[in-house]
C-alpha cells in the first residue's frame, strides 16, 4: 500500500488548445490537512476536478493508494474521494437531507441507513433545522455546510473540497476548518482544500501547494512556505509574519506598501 492518499506524476490539462495544468507532480500524504493556494484561474479547481476523474486529462497518472485512477470504476471512486464542488446547480427542488443522502449511494444502502447516517452527518455540521428545507431556497453559506454534510455521511478516506467556506462569516468558518482537524486527526482522512485565506491556512492545515500560471510554483509544509520574503515573491504583495500569539503558527499581515520590480518573481519559483 503507498504512503501517499493522493500520487500525481507529470499531469497535464488541456481546454482545446490552452494548457490549464502542466507537468503537476504532487502527492498528498495520508492524514494531512492540504491547502491547494493561489490566484483566480491559476488551475486550482481543474487540479481537483482531474483528480475526481471528472475532467479529461492529456497525459499524466493520478494513483489513489497505488492504484491508478483510471483503473477504478466510477463507484469505487465514490467509496475513496468525497468532494465538494464551488457550486452545486440542481434543477429539481431537492430537499437538503435528501441532498446529504446521495453520499451514500456508492454503497447501496437502504434508505433508512442513509437517511440515518445523513441526519447525523447534518447535526455535525450544525444544519440538522434545515433537514426538510429545499437545497434551492437556503443560502450559499447553507450549502456550502450542506455539501460539507453530504461528504460526512459519503465517509470516504479522501475529501476534496473547493473554497468549501467561501460563503460563511469567520465563525463558521473556524466551525469548519475545526470539524475537518479533528477528522483528519480522529479518523486519519486525507483533507485537500482549495482556500484564499493564508492566515486560516496556517492555522489549521499541515502542508500548502502553491499554483500559479497552471504549475505548481511552490509547496511545503506551513512553516516552511509562510515566510515573510518568500510570501512577497509568492503573492506580489509586501507581507509581515509573525508567531500568532496563542499558538506555534504564523500569522500573516499585508502591507500597504507596492512591491518593487526586483521583489517580483522571475523565472519561476523554486520548490520547498
Amino acid at each position: 500500500m503507498s504512503d501517499a492518499a493522493i500520487d500525481i506524476q507529470g499531469l497535464l490539462v488541456r481546454a482545446g488548445e490552452r494548457i490549464i495544468l502542466s507537468d503537476i507532480s504532487c502527492s498528498f500524504p495520508k492524514g494531512e490537512f492540504i491547502g491547494i493556494l493561489g490566484p483566480n484561474g491559476a488551475g486550482k479547481t481543474t487540479l481537483l476536478r482531474a483528480i475526481t476523474g471528472f475532467i479529461p486529462t492529456k497525459s499524466g497518472q493520478i494513483k489513489l493508494s497505488g492504484t491508478p485512477l483510471s483503473s477504478l470504476t466510477s463507484t469505487q471512486r465514490a467509496m475513496q474521494m468525497a468532494f465538494l464542488p464551488q457550486n452545486l446547480d440542481t434543477p429539481f427542488h431537492f430537499k437538503v437531507l435528501d441532498i446529504v443522502m446521495m453520499g451514500r449511494y456508492a454503497y447501496g444502502s437502504s434508505r433508512q441507513e442513509a437517511r440515518k447516517q445523513a441526519t447525523k452527518a447534518l447535526k455535525k455540521c450544525g444544519i440538522g433545522h434545515l433537514s426538510e428545507r429545499s437545497f434551492s431556497s437556503i443560502s450559499g453559506g447553507e450549502r456550502n455546510l450542506v455539501l460539507l454534510a453530504r461528504c460526512l455521511c459519503q465517509d470516504s478516506p479522501i475529501f476534496l473540497l473547493d473554497e468549501a467556506t467561501s460563503n460563511l462569516d469567520i465563525r463558521r468558518k473556524i466551525d469548519v476548518f475545526e470539524l475537518l482537524r479533528q477528522e483528519v486527526r480522529e479518523k486519519g482522512r486525507t483533507v485537500v482544500i482549495v482556500i484564499h485565506d493564508i492566515n486560516l491556512a496556517s492555522l489549521y492545515l499541515d502542508r500548502l501547494i502553491f499554483i500559479k500560471d497552471g504549475k505548481i510554483a511552490c509547496h511545503g509544509t506551513v512553516k516552511q512556505i509562510i515566510e515573510a520574503d518568500y510570501l512577497t515573491r509568492v503573492f506580489e504583495t509586501r507581507t509581515i509574519v509573525m508567531n500568532h500569539p496563542e499558538c506555534d503558527r504564523p500569522a500573516v499581515l499585508f502591507s500597504r506598501r507596492s512591491v518593487t520590480s526586483e521583489q517580483r518573481p522571475k523565472g519561476g519559483l523554486s520548490h520547498v
